[in-house]
């Protein structure tokens, strides 16, 4: 449970301040946190008060320090009861904000039989793994530097960066007869191996398994992980296609926070009745760079001007335009039955289109656009989605959807699919508090599960494997969200028509955040 609280305390910051503006709708709870927060403020007081007190000596000093203390004692209890009451009144907004360690009892309460959860803690020194199951549980420790861990995936990460070609600068005759880019398994099989692995007879068996992972892991997609020693030579596509990586064995999610999965079953077996009867809304290809001086040129828009919350708004013009994320969005509207009336794209991809239009209903929601983690621009506080910079920058809309403002989204979505964005750094560099703060941010809105991706995907396989997904969480043999996206990847890596295919880099980009094992839909 320390650990958890370790993991929450670094992933919360960004959504933690922003509790007031979140809070604002509701009156009840405003008033609420309003009064937590006056005595707060009066419990600092008086232990600085009593700190003075207990350096002074005599009889009326001893008076004031026992009335100080009998105050403070006063104040921790009326605190406590506050916390008991956000916790009973208002669930979802004390685990967006502060999410609260669970027991291994209650966890196992919450899996599945054919479930498990691994969760990870990273200090200077020492890695720690927990794992737990419907009836076992253990943990494990190795010593290991966090700087080695980060290295490695940095490692990792450098060979998972997407060419001009998406070749590798291999020649023809080289892809011909089958090499692509060196994938260094061995490596990937050593972080297993090490870090994980020691904990097999715990998660060994589940279908489904959920990781919570902290530190540089945060910027790894679990699936690229060796579970057994590779064969053959790793610029080999028929050998990358052999690996066993852990994708193979089980459908894999990620959650932003032991506790987040309490909400989400919580917020499951609350369902009565599915509001989400608008089968697809997508957001993508917002006009920026080129796109955005195009369309200046042609008179669709005036110069971006610099004032606004965001001030330095031209910077997020400078983007680079995202051209075929309309195809993809057009090729979801597709799969799930929808005409382009459920498409926002180029001048309609605002950050106010986003906040005005009814995402209620909504069954799946793609935002197909740039991510940014916090200081991913200067002077951005936190994370954020990018759309279309406005004439005139205002609280309504400055491009930026952060974070905050996603959590105040009125959502019921299945999924929310966050394509063709950074959810980690690009050098594996920790991501987690960018990661959480979306993830936790749109699940507190009313989405069961998020897609992000860990750099920005191919395109051909963004459609496939997003499409893929989709289409097979739907009709009377549907699959839940993570077997979903287990297959649709599986699909890419054995597909033996490019040798490209195979490497990681164009199949494991996706991870789903969030609940990946309930309704299949």
């Amino acid at each position: 449970m320390t650990a958890q609280s370790g993991q929450s305390s670094t992933a919360g910051k960004a959504l933690a301040q922003a509790a007031t503006r979140i809070a604002a709708g509701s009156s009840d709870l405003a008033a609420l946190l309003r009064e937590r927060q006056d005595t707060a403020d009066r419990l600092d007081v008086l232990n600085d008060r009593l700190a003075g007190a207990a350096l002074e000596t005599g009889a009326a000093s001893e008076q004031t320090v026992a009335r100080l203390r009998t105050n403070i004692a006063e104040a921790r209890s009326r605190l406590a009861a506050l916390d008991r009451d956000l916790d009973a009144r208002f669930p979802d907004f004390r685990e967006l904000t502060n999410p609260r360690p669970l027991s291994r009892e209650a966890l196992q309460a919450l899996l599945r039989d054919d479930e498990a959860l691994v969760m990870t803690f990273t200090d200077e020194s020492f890695f720690y793994v927990w794992a737990i199951s419907k009836t076992k549980a253990d943990w494990y420790r190795h010593e290991i530097q966090s700087s080695e861990i980060t290295t490695r995936v940095q490692a990792l990460r450098a060979q998972l960066s997407v060419t001009a070609n998406n070749r590798g600068g291999l020649s023809l005759k080289q892809q011909d007869r089958g090499d692509v880019q060196p994938f260094d398994r061995t490596l990937s099989f050593q972080i297993y191996t090490d870090l994980f692995a020691p904990l097999e007879h715990v998660f060994g068996d589940a279908r489904h398994v959920m990781m919570v992972l902290d530190g540089p892991l945060t910027s790894l997609p679990p699936a690229i992980l060796v579970t057994e020693a590779p064969q053959g030579a790793d610029d080999s596509a028929a050998a990358l296609r052999s690996t066993a990586w852990l994708l193979r064995r089980h459908a894999l999610t990620t959650l932003p926070s032991v506790s987040a999965l309490k909400a989400l079953r919580r917020a499951g077996a609350a369902e009565a009745v599915d509001r989400a009867d608008v089968p697809f809304v997508g957001f993508g290809n917002p006009l920026l760079g080129y796109s955005l001086m195009a369309a200046a040129e042609t008179g669709t828009t005036q110069q971006v001007v610099t004032r606004g919350v965001y001030e330095d708004v031209t910077r997020v013009a400078d983007l680079s335009p995202l051209p075929n994320t309309e195809s993809e969005l057009r090729a979801l509207a597709r799969t799930m039955g929808a005409d382009d009336s459920a498409l926002y794209l180029a001048s309609a991809a605002t950050e106010r289109n986003v906040k005005e239009a009814d995402l209620s209903r909504a069954r799946i929601l793609a935002f197909a656009t740039h991510g940014l983690l916090a200081d991913g621009l200067p002077g951005l506080e936190e994370p954020a989605l990018v759309f279309t910079p406005p004439d005139q920058p205002s609280p309504v809309d400055d491009a930026l959807l952060t974070a905050t403002e996603a959590a105040q989204l009125n959502l019921s979505a299945s999924l929310v699919i966050l394509s063709a964005c950074d959810t980690a750094g690009s050098d594996g560099t920790p991501g987690s508090e960018g990661l959480s703060g979306l993830a936790r941010a749109f699940i507190y809105a009313g989405a069961r599960a998020i897609l992000v991706s860990h750099w920005p995907v191919d395109d051909y396989a963004a459609r496939v494997l997003t499409t893929g997904m989709l289409s097979r969480m739907q009709g009377a043999d549907a699959l839940d969200r993570a077997e979903a996206l287990r297959r649709s990847t599986l699909a890419i890596l054995d597909d033996t028509s490019e040798a490209r295919f195979a490497h990681p880099r164009i199949w494991a980009p996706f991870v789903v955040v969030g609940e990946g094992a309930s309704d299949a839909g």
